[in-house]
């Protein structure tokens, strides 16, 4: 049996970004106007970064390399061989 010792209600609702082409996903549950600094987690296999407000108190999360390297947009382009920075248009 789980026992929850502490619930706090907010009123504002997570929001989730997901950008396919930086292979990022940005968590929210805090106000991005509040972003005031940043800081990576500290672990050798990730490079997440953790976003707080100016109370030092966390209010988001980007998860940098959501997608492994067969689904990661920008890793398939890389493997087209061109180093230019001309647009690609991408079809299925």
């Amino acid at each position: 049996m789980v026992k929850i010792i502490a619930e706090k209600k907010t009123s504002q609702p997570v929001k989730i970004y997901f950008d396919p082409v930086g292979n990022t996903m940005n968590i929210w549950w805090g106000n991005p106007s509040d972003a005031y600094e940043t800081e990576e987690v500290e672990s050798k296999d990730r490079n997440d970064v953790i976003v707080k407000d100016k109370y030092g108190k966390p209010i988001s999360i980007e998860i940098i390399g959501v997608l492994p390297s067969e689904l990661n947009i920008s890793d398939q382009i890389s493997r087209l061989g061109s180093h230019d920075n001309s647009p690609y248009i991408l079809q299925g």
